[in-house]
């Protein structure tokens, strides 16, 4: 057989077996994609009660408070409430209470620690260096607490202040297991380390698609403040031990942590659906070019075949 079949032989051979090594790897990554959805889902669930439990209940006390200053109770009074004067220096008003004179900023940015994800893991760092550039222009200091080798590596480089670092999270990570990330985060916050702390990751809308998402985490401002969730919290008539303020000291630790794990959880599904797409992508590749080399392999033989024809055919006639 001629060099150039043989070689064909064994470049369908080699890419058959990376074609078969590709689709093994995007097997492992539905499997992982469906164990992290399912949990991202109960989590989502689990978050959003806390969130609407202490929604109610601090807006109970903000209105309770401006009864007693006999402040007109409306959404504008609500709004500049100061939470100092609700429940005093502590946990609570400095986990809820925006901060005056914004020096630095906190974000917590969520990349992979391996490749073969496609853009994923570009996608994050491209849109954190613009971040950080518009973050500079107002005059903050940028501090970043990774999670993830590919962000933490690649913002060292560039010179960017990683202030804590995490590699390894598995690909369906527990809450224990990602415990140290938020309970750090946390710690600086209150610690004064940073002023403000976004949480940067990849949402998983469904296999195809994802989104990337900067959401400020610390001071916690997404909660529903106002008469109507105070109304509410009467009305299911919370038994509340010791007290309101003792309470929130502890679930609004808990509500940032749940938030922040939900968030690691969400940019590892996005993770496992990218890196599916993306070796689907080149297990349809591999079968493109494995049916292309087949068809010239051949086309090869085809022309071996009529070359010894000729041959047979010119050595008959001349021996006539």
């Amino acid at each position: 057989m001629p060099a150039s079949l043989l070689e064909l032989k064994k470049k369908i051979a080699s890419v058959k077996q990376t074609g078969k090594i590709t689709e093994a790897m995007r097997m492992v990554s539905a499997s992982k994609l469906n164990q992290t959805e399912d949990r991202d889902k109960g989590y989502t669930i689990y978050n959003n009660h806390v969130r609407k439990t202490i929604s109610r209940l601090i807006s109970s006390q903000v209105v309770d408070s401006l009864r007693e200053q006999d402040v007109a109770i409306d959404k504008r009074n609500i709004a500049k409430i100061d939470y100092t004067d609700v429940f005093g220096l502590g946990i609570t008003a400095d986990m809820i209470q925006p901060r005056k004179n914004i020096k630095s900023t906190g974000f917590l940015v969520v990349s992979g620690d391996r490749g073969l994800v496609g853009s994923y893991n570009s996608n994050v760092i491209k849109n954190m260096m613009g971040i950080f550039e518009d973050e500079r222009a107002q005059g903050h200091d940028v501090k970043v607490l990774a999670v993830g080798s590919v962000g933490a590596q690649f913002f060292k480089k560039n010179n960017v202040n990683v202030v804590y670092e995490k590699n390894g999270v598995s690909d369906v990570p527990t809450f224990d297991e990602v415990l140290p990330i938020f309970s750090t985060a946390i710690k600086m916050f209150l610690n004064g380390v940073f002023d403000q702390l976004y949480v940067c990751y990849t949402h998983h809308v469904n296999s195809l698609s994802s989104a990337f998402r900067v959401e400020k985490m610390l001071p916690i401002v997404d909660l529903d403040i106002g008469v109507k969730e105070a109304e509410a919290h009467r009305e299911l008539e919370y038994d509340i031990e010791p007290d309101a303020n003792s309470v929130l000291m502890k679930l609004l630790p808990q509500y940032a942590r749940s938030t922040i794990y939900g968030a690691i959880l969400d940019a590892k599904t996005a993770e496992h659906a990218s890196s599916m797409t993306a070796m689907q992508s080149a297990t349809d590749n591999a079968n493109d070019l494995v049916s292309n080399l087949t068809t010239k392999m051949n086309r090869a033989r085809q022309a071996q075949i009529t070359t010894e024809i000729t041959e047979i055919i010119s050595g008959a006639n001349a021996l006539e």
